[in-house]
């Protein structure tokens, strides 16, 4: 039986980053991989430097990012690693990545990443909701940059945006697992952008639940059977 991919990644020698997730740096080694079409393995290290024993031991250095390739070389910050995949020929999908990360500025300029991490943690937990669309409600949190879609009091949904500029861009939209398929997300992303519209800011999202909400007209037409405060109650 052929190995698994992780299992092939464990066996064999693979192009490794030793990088930190929150790591600036480590993030623009991890797109340009990515338009490379290179596979790799992320190795995370201690969040502080004096505690990097293992990469120090290993590149002389307990600064991130720090690229082995499969035959052992080691390159040690962005410059370095660059220059060595500069070298590389990229794959056929380089170009659409690249603007694939073009389209994504406003998701990455936002704390989208950050609501997201909250969610994991349950800190910030949606809620099963018992009930129909009609009962729901939305309302916008400019200071938490979303909307929230509330049944019975409870959080069920959220929309999270970035705004600048006179426009309006939606980075993340999700609904308890529990209201999956039954109207909830559609209605959260259609009151989203109407209110948007409302408030004469030009909508944008890289969301297909949002994108496929847009329509010629000038007005985007609110999902049947939300019930929707008119306008949207801003705290």
């Amino acid at each position: 039986m052929a190995p698994t991919r992780k299992a092939a990644s464990v066996a064999d020698a693979v192009l490794t980053l030793y990088q930190a997730e929150w790591c600036p740096f480590s993030s623009a080694v991890r797109e340009v991989l990515t338009e490379l079409g290179a596979d790799f393995v992320a190795c995370q290290v201690e969040p502080w430097p004096e505690d990097r024993n293992e990469l120090r031991a290993l590149a002389g250095t307990d600064e991130t990012p720090v690229l082995r390739t499969e035959d052992g070389r080691l390159y040690r910050g962005t410059r370095e690693i660059f220059a060595h995949l500069r070298e590389q020929d990229p794959w056929q999908f380089a170009a659409a990545h690249r603007r694939r990360f073009a389209d994504h500025r406003d998701a990455r300029e936002s704390d989208a990443a950050g609501q997201l991490v909250e969610y994991f943690r349950g800190t910030d937990q949606l809620e099963a909701g018992a009930g129909s669309p009609s009962e729901a409600e939305v309302a916008d949190v400019p200071e938490a940059s979303r909307y929230e879609l509330r049944l019975g009091g409870r959080l069920i949904g959220l929309a999270a945006y970035r705004r600048r500029d006179g426009r309006i861009a939606f980075t993340h939209t999700e609904v308890d697992e529990s209201c999956e398929g039954r109207g909830f997300g559609s209605g959260l992303a259609a009151a989203a952008l109407e209110n948007a519209e409302r408030e004469g800011l030009r909508g944008r999202s890289t969301l297909p639940i949002h994108r496929a909400l847009h329509r010629p007209a000038p007005r985007v037409r609110v999902a049947r059977g939300l019930r929707l405060p008119r306008p949207l109650k801003v705290a």
